[in-house]
């Protein structure tokens, strides 16, 4: 179970960086080009805000199983403020994923009911980089002490 969470949580991983992107990128080019705001600019957001939260809800299941480093907590709560890689995985990953979350979610709403197409297109943009920056601080990439695979197929 663990190993097949965390492939399925690998691979997310990158089905959200492209979402991220493409909604990025109809945001941007929108807003530069001053394009009307789409049923497909909506869907970009929605998506890359979909793809968030079952990449949420996929790690968020970690926590739940027994011997998962959150379990730490609940045995030495200290000892994940002192280590370095637990206190990056059971708190400064989830929060920095929460709170983009928070801002994907919150870009497609507040374009959704901007007053006029620059503006849904600017706000979307604005809140989907905050969203992508803090997602790209929060993942474990391999020249970290803590990293992790860029790809993980398997064990190991």
């Amino acid at each position: 179970m663990y190993l097949s969470l965390l492939v399925a949580h690998n691979l997310m991983r990158w089905v959200t960086l492209a979402m991220a992107l493409w909604a990025l990128g109809r945001a941007y080019y929108g807003w530069m080009r001053r394009r009307p705001w789409t049923g497909a600019d909506q869907r970009a957001g929605r998506w890359f805000a979909m793809a968030l939260s079952l990449q949420l809800l996929i790690g968020g299941l970690f926590y739940c199983l027994p011997g998962s480093l959150a379990q730490v907590v609940f045995v030495d709560p200290g000892a994940v403020l002192r280590t370095p890689p637990l206190r990056f995985f059971v708190l400064e990953h989830s929060l920095q994923m929460l709170v983009a979350l928070g801002l994907a979610h919150a870009g497609t709403a507040l374009a959704r009911r901007g007053a006029t197409h620059r503006t849904k297109h600017r706000r979307a943009a604005l809140f989907f980089t905050a969203a992508l920056a803090i997602t790209l601080i929060a993942i474990p990439w391999p020249f970290l002490d803590y990293g992790r695979p860029l790809i993980r197929l398997g064990g190991g």
